[in-house]
């Protein structure tokens, strides 16, 4: 940090407001909001080897800063998504598929209001029905209460300058109100009539309609009567094909994350009159920012976009600055009252649940767009030193049951993926001692001893445990002469003291007595979590599979000359193994292809047994 930016932030005031973070060039690469402008970009550059690689990389390039002070933390929310929006900034997530989705528009400030389709929402007090992240369930809708409603289907400029009716009177779909043929009382029953249709309220349509066919069919206007005949057949079939599938809930949006490490994917469910309509998924990579600040970005700038909003917004857990906060944020820019809730049971958390299920799908599709093993294997480089990315990581484990059928493993990942022809899987020699520490020792000695020959050592050498066992692998690269070795070892940490912000795992290194920490979200920890537990699954495979072996095989197997076609003879001869114990020399001489010297043999091993 220079000496004017260092000057600049003892400037920073006190109140709550936006700061903007700028490079070289004088381009905004991040804003923020906080409730103390201060003590937030000030933090910035406090335990700064601690930071996850964004803010590291956004630290190195910051030369300047600008805030603007707002009056609430509600007018900093506002703020910090209109500028997000307008500088689009590097380190910012942004909604980059910015396509809108079409919705249906009843235009209620005229007489006579029709319904068409429109992607823009404007706060005009006309009724919009969506969003339809299918055009084509859009267009069929609007046919469908075109066909069935007789409203109009002119423009306004169309309606204006009409002199007689058009084809939509002739075929019976319009009353033609642009000629004065229906007055505007009758006519906003007809549109009550579609809003009972959107509202889900189909059961309350049908009355109205028959009650009017049958004055038509009494006044024999059998025509007309059989026109609305037909409507009320198509409205009891789509009631018949209609399945709410949360008849209890109005309309809502559903949010759901799901992310491993700095990649995450958001998806937004349409909940309208019970039913689920469509979805809308944002992708997002290299974003380590914690999740709830990842969430209240999303919703600031999803809703700054003149997104229609619903009267209640679900999310998996409160956002940054609280559910109140933007609850009524959203309450202002609707116009209606908005409910922001994180529901913790009933169908609120059942929607919520698939959302979340939805995002990890639709995060499944896209994990390689979002993964960028390149960014994740020089993040590893800067936070563990090392002379060069580890595209190669090699990771040992043991395991054992207090010392016996002691097993170690050994995988390896090139470039982020594993390589199973790498995997090697060790017997170790030592017997009975429950010593992980000669274990770790013994697996390491092979394997530097044959990599040495080959020089085929990896890039970065991972061991599962903590200071012991890396000190164990220093001894035996320095045995080698290997001192140079990029080294580290991975341990678990169970409890975590007070304000301990890290994640659950550790790193340590050669020669450094703190451990280095991650980000709870870095990609790069989430690989080397990823090689820890392959090396741990691996080595306890091979231990069950020995176990497994030592639990089924029998004492015959161990003695020496007795193969498979004699031990099944014998055990068919006698029936068991305690029956051959019991049996003298002779009887087992008798045994087909047994004879006297290997019966004389079968005796001793059994007695020692």
């Amino acid at each position: 940090m220079d000496d004017s930016l260092r000057h600049k932030l003892d400037l920073v005031p006190l109140d709550p407001g936006v700061y903007l973070w700028k490079n070289e060039q004088g381009r905004v690469i991040y804003v923020g909001k906080a409730k103390v402008l201060r003590h937030r970009v000030r933090s910035y550059f406090q335990s700064l080897e601690d930071k996850d690689l964004k803010t590291r990389r956004l630290v190195e390039q910051v030369r300047d800063v600008d805030w603007i002070v707002t009056h609430s933390e509600k007018e900093a929310l506002i703020l910090e998504a209109t500028l997000i929006k307008k500088h689009t900034p590097r380190y910012n997530i942004r909604l980059r598929d910015d396509k809108r989705f079409l919705c249906l528009k009843l235009d209620l400030s005229h007489d006579f209001p029709r319904l068409y389709l429109v992607r823009r929402i404007f706060r005009d007090g006309s009724l919009y029905y969506g969003p339809f992240d299918n055009a084509r369930a859009a267009r069929e809708t609007l046919r469908f209460v075109n066909s069935t409603f007789p409203i109009r289907k002119c423009s306004d400029v169309q309606f204006a300058t009409r002199t007689r009716p058009c084809l939509q009177y002739q075929i019976h779909r319009c009353h033609a109100p642009c000629v004065g043929y229906i007055d505007r009382e009758a006519y906003a029953a007809i549109v009550r009539q579609v809003r009972a249709f959107f509202a889900g309220r189909l059961p309350e349509v049908i009355p109205q309609m028959t009650a009017e066919m049958e004055q038509q069919a009494a006044a024999l206007n059998f025509e007309e009567a059989a026109v609305i005949r037909d409507r009320i057949a198509a409205i009891e079939t789509t009631l018949a094909r209609q399945q709410a599938v949360r008849p209890a809930l109005d309309d809502c949006d559903v949010f759901g994350l799901h992310r491993a490490g700095a990649a995450v994917v958001a998806v937004c469910l349409f909940v309208r009159n019970g039913a689920i309509i469509g979805q809308r998924v944002f992708p997002f990579k290299g974003i380590e920012d914690d999740s709830p600040v990842i969430l209240a970005q999303l919703l600031g700038q999803y809703y700054s976009q003149d997104n229609y909003i619903p009267r209640e917004v679900l999310v998996p857990f409160e956002p940054e600055g609280g559910a109140e906060l933007f609850a009524e944020w959203l309450t202002e820019l609707s116009g209606k009252k908005t409910a922001l809730r994180a529901p913790q049971r009933g169908e609120g958390r059942e929607l919520a649940d698939i959302a979340a299920l939805n995002a990890e799908r639709q995060f499944q599709v896209r994990q390689h767009q979002l993964l960028s093993v390149d960014d994740v294997l020089d993040e590893l480089r800067a936070k563990l030193h090392l002379p060069r990315a580890p595209e190669t990581i090699e990771c040992f484990d043991i395991s054992n049951i207090s010392g016996k059928l002691a097993v170690a493993s050994l995988v390896r990942f090139v470039e982020g993926e594993p390589e199973k022809s790498g995997y090697r899987r060790y017997r170790l020699r030592l017997k009975d001692e429950p010593d992980d520490y000669a274990m770790m020792h013994e697996v390491l000695s092979r394997r530097i001893a044959r990599g040495v020959t080959e020089q085929n050592l990896p890039d970065l050498l991972l061991v599962d445990g903590g200071k012991g066992q890396l000190n164990i692998a220093r001894e035996v690269l320095a045995e080698h002469q290997l001192d140079a070795q990029p080294l580290a070892a991975i341990a678990k940490i169970k409890d975590l003291e007070p304000g301990d912000a890290g994640a659950h795992d550790k790193i340590y290194l050669p020669g450094r007595k703190n451990a280095v920490t991650f980000h709870a979200h870095s990609n790069a920890l989430l690989l080397l979590q990823r090689v820890r537990d392959e090396s741990h699954r691996f080595a306890l495979d091979y231990h069950r599979l020995l176990r497994s072996k030592k639990i089924t095989a029998s004492v015959l197997d161990e003695i020496p000359g007795l193969g498979e076609v004699k031990k099944k003879a014998l055990l068919r001869a006698f029936g068991s193994v305690k029956r051959i114990r019991e049996a003298s020399a002779e009887e087992l001489a008798a045994a087909p292809g047994i004879g006297p010297k290997l019966a004389e043999m079968i005796r001793r091993h059994l007695a020692t047994e």
